[in-house]
């Protein structure tokens, strides 16, 4: 069984190049897991050589209430960091140009700066308007990004310092001012005593006042009705002799017109009979020539109808003449001559004849009809008017006697009236005194009414003003003595500290809680966290390398009569026992140079070798599946497994695709297995990771044999590779 394997080692013996390959092949992954785990052992432990800047601007502020103590919270906290290993970084205090040039050109990793107001930010605490103080820390990713998130931790440690020092101090304050409140208390329980003394005093006053506001308000009351009932007569006082003084002046105005208008009536009525004589004489003439102009129409009337009458009857009998024998004489000539234009045109004339004293007749007769309706209608028009002539004349007659005797009385009647006129006059001045008089007494009355009204309101506000100070004055003699009592019991619970006491809470209410982290199965360093994924991959190296020198499988032996299984062990027990040897080395450097230790080492060494076997396993597959291939198809698995195994940070923090991916490949059980044995953890979980590992290392020694089963086979493929690596 093993006489295969040992032949594929004996190859190794026979030149001194070959002896240094099997060395080389032992301590490669020793190298690279050494290097990597020696160059991040503990980072964090020598932050201290890393130089950092530190600005500090700050002007200081004055303490409030303090008596002009000032605070310089900036020089302070650069005092507390510079000192070497005190603050994480070398801090050296700097100008802003020269910490902006070192951060810029790589010499400082980090720049914390101080801004000038951060000392007048957090005495702001104590006052009335109180502001977070800020520091500000800068980095520069170009230059290294994990000093940066470094840096983020320690400017957090740094203002959890800073917060816990103000709190103290400001909480100090705090436990101070109570000695203050218990004093100022003590001060206020004697005032209130006395204002008690002094609210029953008040009380007692106030009581007599309701009663004296009371009896003011019942004689006000009094007063006002007086005054209520002489203003009504005031106003009817007024309204009376306002109607007088209306009166007396329409009275005065009317007999000043009736003065004047006498004087015009007397005037008008002279005037008038004046004009009914000459009327008179007028009227006289006119009738006698009304008498002329009726015998006149008398003769017209009698004259005109026998004219009218001849008229008529000369208009009949040329009528008849032209009808008759004209007519018959024309008639006569038509038969003679019936086509002589002349006969003809004669004819016609005669019949234009005839019809025109036809016409004339007509209107001789309508004439005569006409004058003699005419004729009864101006008799009768002349009478009428000679009958209304001679009446107008008679009355004409009796109107100029009642002139003359209107014109008498018109003159008496102006006389009284002037006498009328002077006495109407002197009483409306009389009336407009008195209505003067009047008018200013309902004034006063109204405005005394209105002053009772409001002495009457005053008066009733008065007394609820009194009743309600009374009422005030009992609560407020009531309150007082709870306010006594209240502050004499408080003062009793109001507590007082000295400066032993106010120091010792003010830490205590500082940092209320001490969270302390406490980690189950912890490493000693921050490489030996790292350890088991750089173990992991050292050895997955290590495979590479191995069958990068030794064969996968001893292919002289596919021409035997060995089985497929025997010489797929064989090429298997080589690349084991190297695998053995790389992790013996590996170990002993680790724990003699970098101070390893493991939780459990002896079954760390044992899962370190089952690892290796299972690497070496897959190694061995794709090397005799693929040939050169197969290591390239085994670099692709190492950066495949580096971004999935979860050695730096959990898988569940990479893509999606990683995660999926992750279970089926060896480093990953690898790399659990290893850090629950490492820092002591569930053995479980090792024994898990174990069963996947040997599971996949039989089926890759599996599928080898397989593969050794198909290359007895030659093919023309394998003859001439279209690709040899």
């Amino acid at each position: 069984m093993f006489s295969l394997p040992w032949l594929e080692l004996s190859r190794f013996k026979r030149h001194t190049i070959t002896r240094l390959a099997m060395i080389v092949i032992i301590v490669i992954p020793s190298i690279y897991g050494g290097l990597y785990l020696a160059s991040n052992w503990d980072p964090a432990g020598h932050l201290d050589k890393l130089q950092a800047a530190i600005v500090n601007e700050d002007t200081g502020a004055e303490k409030p209430d303090s008596d002009g103590e000032r605070l310089d919270a900036g020089q302070e906290l650069v005092d507390e960091i510079t000192p070497k290993g005190e603050g994480g970084f070398d801090w050296q205090e700097t100008s802003r140009k020269e910490a902006d040039e070192g951060l810029a050109e790589g010499k400082y990793f980090a720049v914390l700066e101080i801004p000038s107001d951060f000392s007048e930010m957090l005495v702001s605490t104590g006052g009335d308007d109180p502001e977070q103080a800020g520091l500000r820390l800068r980095t520069d990713d170009a230059h290294n990004f994990i000093v940066g998130q470094m840096a983020g931790t320690i400017l957090s440690e740094i203002k959890d310092g800073l917060s816990k020092t103000t709190t103290a101090e400001y909480v100090n304050q705090v436990y101070l001012g109570f000695n203050d409140i218990h004093s100022e208390t003590e001060k206020a329980a004697d005032g209130a005593a006395e204002l008690h003394d002094g609210a029953g005093q008040l009380h007692d006053g106030t009581g007599e006042l309701v009663g004296g506001t009371t009896k003011l308000d019942k004689g006000i009351g009094t007063l006002q009705t007086g005054l209520i009932d002489l203003d009504k007569g005031a106003g009817e006082l007024k309204k009376g002799s306002g109607d007088l003084a209306d009166g007396a002046d329409t009275l005065a105005e009317s007999t000043t017109e009736a003065k004047n208008g006498s004087k015009k009536l007397a005037d008008g009525a002279g005037q008038v009979a004046d004009g009914t004589s000459e009327l008179r004489d007028t009227a006289d003439e006119a009738t006698r020539k009304a008498e002329d102009v009726k015998r006149k129409a008398d003769d017209v009337v009698d004259g005109a109808r026998p004219k009218l009458e001849r008229a008529e009857g000369d208009f009949d009998d040329a009528r008849t003449t032209v009808r008759g024998d004209m007519d018959d004489r024309i008639k006569q000539l038509q038969e003679d001559y019936p086509d002589d234009p002349n006969v003809k045109k004669l004819a016609e004339d005669a019949n234009g004849l005839g019809e025109d004293l036809d016409s004339a007749h007509k209107r001789a007769s309508d004439a005569k009809d006409e004058a003699k309706s005419l004729e009864d209608k101006l008799t009768d028009a002349v009478d009428g008017v000679m009958d209304k002539i001679r009446t107008a004349d008679k009355k004409i007659g009796q109107l100029d006697d009642g002139a003359q005797k209107v014109a008498t009385g018109a003159d008496d009647l102006h006389s009284g009236l002037i006498k009328l006129d002077a006495g109407a006059g002197k009483l409306a001045k009389g009336a407009g005194d008195l209505h003067d008089g009047a008018v200013q007494l309902k004034d006063g009355t109204a405005k005394a009414k209105d002053g009772a009204g409001d002495l009457k309101d005053g008066s009733e506000q008065l007394v609820d003003g009194s009743t309600e100070l009374d009422k005030g004055a009992g609560k407020l003699d009531d309150g007082s003595g709870e306010l006594a009592d209240g502050l004499e019991k408080g003062l009793e619970q109001i507590p007082t500290y000295d400066k032993k006491d106010r120091e010792n809470r003010s830490e205590v209410v500082a940092v209320p809680v001490d969270a302390d982290k406490v980690k189950d199965n912890a490493v000693d360093a921050y490489g030996e966290g790292l350890s088991a994924f750089f173990v992991s991959l050292a050895l997955w190296i290590g495979g590479m390398i191995t069958y990068m020198v030794i064969n996968a499988i001893p292919y002289r032996a596919l021409f035997s009569s060995a089985t497929s299984s025997r010489i797929a062990w064989a090429g298997y027990v080589p690349g084991l026992l190297f695998g053995i040897a790389q992790v013996a080395v590996l170990y002993a450097i680790l724990a003699f140079t970098l101070d390893f230790s493991a939780g459990a080492w002896l079954w760390t060494l044992l899962f370190s070798m089952l690892a290796a076997a299972c690497f070496h396993s897959v190694h061995q597959l794709c090397v005799a599946a693929l040939g050169g291939v197969g290591r390239l198809i085994a670099l692709v698995l190492l950066m495949l497994q580096i971004a999935s195994a979860g050695g730096t940070y959990p898988v569940e923090t990479a893509p999606k695709i990683f995660q999926i991916i992750s279970p089926f490949l060896p480093m990953t059980h690898a790399v659990k297995g290893l850090r629950t044995l490492v820092a002591g953890g569930d053995m479980f979980i090792a024994a898990q990771a174990s069963v996947v590992l040997l599971l996949m290392t039989a089926i890759c020694l599996v599928a080898t044999t397989v593969v050794c089963s198909r290359k007895r086979m030659v093919t023309l493929t394998q003859l001439h590779p279209s690709l040899q690596l």
